[in-house]
């Protein structure tokens, strides 16, 4: 009997172009780049990638990784391999984070917004979560403090300093170096999801955030997923050496070993080939254009109607509509347009941002972005009985 189970995260209705998911088209997965670096794995006939790994990670993917970091403008700092953990993507890295650092019952501070999922995995593991404002630099460091100084005592706070999801924008030098100061004053973790921390346009974004980092406060969590191919389920943390020590040492580590080993020894031919530097570019540029036309399009349909800042990185716009406007009631009307996208609420549990929505680019082709925003305006100008919504 043959059944119809999905094949792929990504579920889209026939029809409807979907800009509510952060993913990258099928086109831009580099086929080509992993064939040659398999082929190469392959014909060494070393059976190591086969076996279990070493609990830190295979060893030579660090070393590879490790030059691959150092040398990219973006990152803004030298890495050692020895500080390098390999992890099965960040959303493993994170949740086995809250393991290590987060006890249940524990606070963790997160952005408000914030990545739609992250809220789930820390209340899946029982963590009071605690919202603090943004603004165009990132998270409002002076509210955080005024929370600290009033009695709050967090674990963890996790950010996504750089092009955040989901407002695209970049956590200013100075609250980095803020944020790190109030760490070490008020002893917890920043736990940074920095996935898009090499998926710039024009101008380089601030350093890593451990680059500001001294006192071994930053766990830094970086992903293939958005650089090279999310199938192949690999990512890394970059930490200090105690830190990277507890994250081997545990026991679901050593257990299994090295996690995503094989990935990770095809990663490193990856590397070493160059091929991941010359397909980090080819994502720029790409992502780049995408971004372009989907500011275009926002501008032609929507001129002055809306609110959004043109971002610099990364994969989202965050656009803000007028007041009375609500992204949950539109969303079945644009739906049957024939369009979708992601309601501001959806990332944050305070109902904060009902006026919001968030769009990806990289999904898809310049035609379809166009032709979204094209739909999503026809939506918003109408509702079911033709009438405004404005």
């Amino acid at each position: 009997m043959k059944f119809d189970l999905p094949s792929v995260l990504v579920s889209i209705k026939d029809g409807v172009i979907d800009l509510g998911w952060g993913h990258p088209s099928s086109r831009l997965h580099p086929t080509e780049a992993i064939r040659i670096a398999s082929e190469r794995l392959l014909a060494s006939d070393d059976s190591t990638p086969l076996q279990y790994g070493a609990t830190q990670g295979f060893g030579p993917f660090l070393e590879s990784l490790s030059g691959f970091l150092s040398s990219q403008p973006a990152y803004g700092m030298p890495v050692d391999p020895r500080h390098l953990f390999l992890t099965a993507g960040a959303s493993q890295g994170l949740d086995l984070a809250c393991t290590l650092y987060a006890p249940a019952g524990s606070t963790v501070v997160v952005e408000e917004p914030t990545y739609f999922v992250i809220e789930k995995i820390f209340r899946e593991r029982n963590l009071n979560v605690i919202g603090v404002p943004t603004d165009s630099e990132g998270m409002v460091v002076s509210k955080l403090e005024s929370l600290l100084l009033d009695g709050l005592k967090p674990s963890l706070l996790y950010t996504i300093p750089t092009y955040q999801n989901p407002t695209g924008i970049c956590l200013s030098n100075d609250r980095r170096h803020q944020l790190i100061s109030l760490a070490n004053e008020f002893d917890f973790h920043i736990l940074a999801d920095e996935v898009y921390q090499l998926i710039y346009f024009d101008q380089l974004p601030p350093k890593s955030l451990l680059a500001f980092d001294e006192g071994n406060r930053v766990i830094s969590f970086g992903s293939f997923s958005k650089i090279l191919a999310p199938g192949l389920r690999t990512g890394w943390i970059h930490s200090a050496p105690e830190i990277v020590k507890k994250f081997s040492d545990a026991a679901l580590t050593f257990s299994g070993g090295g996690f995503n080993h094989y990935s990770s020894a095809l990663i490193r031919e990856v590397i070493d080939l160059g091929l991941l530097d010359s397909h980090v570019s080819i994502l720029r540029e790409e992502y780049s254009i995408r971004s372009n036309a989907m500011h275009q399009a926002l501008k032609l349909y929507f001129g002055n109607e809306i609110e959004y800042t043109h971002p610099s990185g990364g994969y989202y716009f965050w656009l803000t509509f007028p007041k009375g406007f609500d992204a949950n009631l539109l969303l079945p009307l644009a739906e049957r347009i024939g369009v979708s996208y992601r309601p501001g609420n959806a990332f944050s549990e305070s109902g904060s941002f009902p006026r919001q929505i968030r769009l990806a680019y990289t999904l898809f082709e310049v035609e379809e972005l166009e032709e979204g925003i094209s739909r999503l305006h026809e939506a918003y100008s109408k509702d079911n009985n033709g009438a405004s919504l404005k």
